[in-house]
């Protein structure tokens, strides 16, 4: 794309949309900046620098006329859709920040994409990790830390490109298209933007669409909704599987030498990888380290990466983070369980006693998949925020249940509640939005919490029993 002179609207002022703004500014284009919030929410010194480029602001709101003026409309993730549907009717195009930067990208060749309802931070992480570890200078971003138009600007040069990328950033690609795509899982979830799981699956698929045959595709065994988009594979299609199957390019597989379980990895030849000393819980995190290996591998990463990060690997906060042990009873903030299969995960990976505090923000999704794990592993449910109730109708006193307006006061209660041997469980199965600015900040509070208020309620209950 040639945006010299071009007049561009840049909706929503966030961190991809200052990314894509100031990408644009480098290319020459004319910037307008199209925000809902008013400018009071945004720094000011970070307005002034970008007034000072040029760059006009329209904030409280998106206007029709200006997005309708425009020659080209950059979207931010999350944006409603509605509110640049009548541009694509006047085909006005409109792409997400990554397709942008994506268009200026000098080394696609050496790019590899996550996507998945989970694990797709962690796995991406990975990916990263393995590279460096194999000797190459590696940038990491997209959905998860950097915006992919922040290399562009830069002018850095790096070996290796691996990015996270969502839903969201899906919808508006043209010509996305990594060496390597990794599809992880698909959940029902964000359910409140989507008409049907099955166009949030599509959106999913759609990582694979401007993939040619020297590309790959990794995505799980039998995957529910393969056989509605395979027709959007245009890569190698590699198969992944938590089962050990001989067909799958990456398997998980019991050692043969010892009692410890391990990977195969199958492609010119066919490599098994231990999983002695990993430290990160549940099956979920071993499958997303198989397929990070696989997809590295496929990148160049070398054998002694994998067999090194293995050990080191420790995981992020917020994803079955553990917190401490007081009074023999063991606290785990898995905040970043922003859905109901991370939750499900999540009690899978545990052994049970567990007190569960699950709330938040309603995403649209069924909470009834987790009543089977609830049953076998739940001792006592604490349901939280705005979608307790909504959860308590639909769980209908599965186990005992208790009911709590603020994470604060569910997690009081869950310690006041707690004995020795129990686990309490922050896994939420929704979005923080109702009470926080993000899990980050659900987790930060809950971890903050443990810390302060854990120690003194079993110190007064030891003081207790000593008297």
């Amino acid at each position: 794309m040639n945006l010299k002179n071009k007049k561009v609207v840049v909706l929503g002022f966030g961190k991809s949309g200052k990314a894509a703004v100031r990408l644009l500014l480098k290319l020459g284009a004319e910037v307008i900046v199209s925000e809902a919030k008013e400018l009071d929410a945004f720094s000011s010194e970070n307005l002034e620098l970008f007034k000072s480029q040029g760059v006009y602001f329209e904030t409280g709101g998106h206007r029709r006329e200006t997005l309708l003026s425009a020659d080209l409309v950059i979207t931010s993730p999350g944006i409603p859709r509605e509110v640049y549907t009548e541009c694509l009717k006047k085909d006005i195009p409109v792409i997400g920040e990554i397709e942008l930067a994506w268009q200026f990208l000098k080394n696609k060749e050496e790019t590899i994409a996550i996507t998945g309802t989970n694990g797709k931070t962690t796995t991406t992480a990975m990916v990263s990790e393995l590279l460096k570890l194999s000797g190459y200078k590696v940038f990491t971003g997209g959905n998860y830390g950097i915006p992919l138009s922040e290399l562009i600007i830069s002018d850095v040069s790096v070996d290796k490109i691996v990015l996270e990328v969502s839903s969201f950033q899906l919808e508006n690609i043209q010509s996305f298209s990594p060496r390597v795509g990794i599809l992880l899982n698909i959940s029902p979830d964000h359910l409140e933007r989507y008409f049907s799981f099955k166009e949030y699956a599509y959106y999913k698929y759609r990582l694979f669409e401007y993939q040619n045959k020297n590309c790959y595709a990794i995505l799980p065994f039998q995957e529910k909704w393969f056989n509605d988009f395979k027709n959007l594979i245009n890569g190698q299609i590699l198969f992944f599987d938590e089962k050990k199957n001989e067909s799958a390019k990456a398997y998980l597989k019991p050692s043969e030498i010892s009692s410890e379980d391990g990977f195969i990895i199958n492609l010119k030849d066919k490599e098994f990888y231990s999983f002695f000393g990993f430290k990160l819980l549940g099956i979920h995190n071993k499958v997303n380290f198989m397929v990070a290996s696989l997809g590295a591998r496929l990148l160049g990463s070398t054998k002694e990466s994998i067999e090194k990060l293995i050990n080191k690997f420790r995981g992020f906060p917020h994803r079955l983070e553990y917190i401490g042990e007081f009074g023999g009873v063991y606290f785990i903030n898995d905040s970043k369980a922003t859905n109901v299969d991370a939750t499900l995960q999540a009690l899978k990976s545990l052994p049970g006693s567990v007190i569960l505090i699950l709330g938040g923000k309603h995403k649209g999704a069924s909470y009834s998949p987790l009543i089977p794990y609830i049953k076998e592993k739940v001792k006592i449910l604490i349901l939280m925020g705005e979608s307790r109730f909504i959860i308590a109708e639909e769980l209908n006193g599965v186990t005992e249940t208790y009911m709590s307006e603020t994470l604060s006061d569910a997690t009081l209660l869950a310690i006041k509640c707690a004995k020795p041997g129990d686990i309490v469980l922050l896994s939420p199965a929704c979005s923080s939005f109702d009470q926080f600015n993000d899990y980050k900040e659900r987790g930060e509070v809950f971890r903050r919490l443990i810390l302060t208020q854990a120690p003194l309620h079993f110190k007064e209950k030891k003081e207790e029993l000593l008297h």
